[in-house]
Parts: C-alpha cells; structure tokens; sequence
C-alpha cells in the first residue's frame, strides 16, 4: 500500500470518527408544538416559537449543537427519564411533584393563569359555582391538577394536546378552557377562531395555587447537571445582553 492509499485511508477514518462524536454530542431537545405562540408547526412544517428560539439562542450561546424537535406530550417526561431526550422547553412548570423526578435550569418566566370562556357568558368561581360546567384542559398540565383539586365537581375534559381544549371551546362542547394568559392571547384570542371569546375569572400564579408552580423552566435528567450547568449559563447570557428581553417583546409586546 503506497503513502498516498494510507495518507487518503487515514484522513477518511479521522472524518468518519470526528462525524460520529459530532453525532454523539448532539443534543436532543424535545417540545409539544401544539402550543402557540410557545411552540407550534409553521405552514412549511418548521418548528417555530417563542420556547423554540429562546433554546436555540441558549445553544449557540454557549455552543451546543442542539436538535431541538416535535414529540408527543404525554410521552416527553418520561422519555426525559429514560434518556431518549437530553432535555425538554414546552412552558413546563417547576412544581415540587416534578422535582422529585426531573432537574430544572433556572426559572426564565413566571406565567400568569386564566380561564377564557364565550363572550357575555358569566361563572362564578367557586367550588359550587362551577359544579356541572365543563371545563376542556389539557392532560397532565398544572391547569388540569388545578382544576381535578379546585372544581372537583365540574365535568372535566381532557385532551392530549394543547390546542384540542379551544376545539371543544369553540364548537360549544366546553364552557370553559384554563391556559397561560398569554398562550390564550397570543395563541388564540388574537385568531379568526378566538372572536366572540374573552379572558375571565381572576388571575393566578403559583402564589395563588401550588399546581401552578414556581415558573417554567427547561426539564433535564437529574443525572445530567452539567447540561443543567451549560443551559443555566445560556440563559443568564440572554438576559445580559437583551436577547431575552427581545425575545418577549417580539411574541408578547413586553
């Protein structure tokens, strides 16, 4: 074998071996994109929203190479657990129940909570108040534990996806729907679909309700702290030089 057959052969395996740990190292990143503005499917089929660029913007902050992709939301927990994912952004709220099982990056915003329901309609907010109303939320959210511990003698409908409750809202199937304020604004009541619908009943935080938590936050495995450590940095580099603050005047006029 002459030098240059070995000099090719070598080249070819140092590419082969530098494209296997690049594929090693990627980081896979998973979201419900069923929930905008936070996270949804674009007309092209492109991955878009606020949670989607805030974690890429955290990625190229401190050069990870992120994959970050659509996955089914009563699936991503516990693929988080089993490793199939290396961390998830989908509005996930930090709750005591969930830092019993996942590590959380630090809090980057702290959500505010509300009930959206037909125009002119009137409920009282009460545990007897909202008896027999059906309230559409979502399956394993903070809005479904509050409503399963606050209303429990309301008719609750559960839906896989976050965008299946407004389905049931608008064909007249539910009197009333619970999401972040701004996902409802921004997400639905500013579309052809959220006209003759309007935000009531009061605001609520985690302050008001330990199902909603401390704030939200991106979930990775608890054995993973050093990505904990690398997404933490991140983000305090998006607060310190504005992108953060661009990013939440860009999808919510803040």
């Amino acid at each position: 074998m002459n030098k240059t057959v070995k000099s090719l052969l070598a080249a070819t395996m140092i590419a082969l071996i530098t494209t296997a740990s690049h594929a090693a190292d990627k980081i896979k990143i998973a979201t419900d994109a069923t929930f905008p503005p936070f996270e949804s499917i674009d007309s092209s089929g492109k991955l878009v929203g606020y949670d989607v660029e805030l974690m890429q913007a955290v990625c190229d902050a401190v050069k990870l190479d992120c994959d970050i992709f659509n996955a089914a939301w009563d699936g991503m927990i516990p693929g988080l657990i089993d490793g199939k994912y290396d961390a998830l952004i989908s509005q996930l709220t930090v709750t005591e129940k969930r830092r019993q099982i996942l590590a959380f990056s630090d809090i980057y915003d702290h959500p505010i909570f509300r009930f959206v329901a037909k125009r002119g309609a009137s409920f009282e907010f009460t545990p007897e108040g909202l008896a027999g109303k059906t309230i559409a939320v979502q399956t394993g959210t903070p809005m479904d534990a509050y409503i399963t511990s606050h209303y429990p003698k309301a008719i609750i409908k559960r839906y896989d996806t976050g965008s299946s409750p407004y389905l049931e809202l608008t064909a007249g199937r539910a009197d009333l729907h619970i999401s972040y304020q701004a996902q409802i604004i921004h997400g639905f009541l500013n579309s052809d679909s959220g006209k003759g619908f309007e935000l009531v009943g009061p605001e609520l935080t985690g302050k008001d309700a330990k199902e909603f938590g401390e704030g939200v936050a991106v979930a990775v495995n608890k054995k993973n702290s050093e990505l904990i450590s690398q997404i933490n940095k991140g983000l305090a580099t998006l607060r310190g030089n504005g992108q953060l603050a661009a990013l939440n005047k860009k999808y919510f006029g803040e």
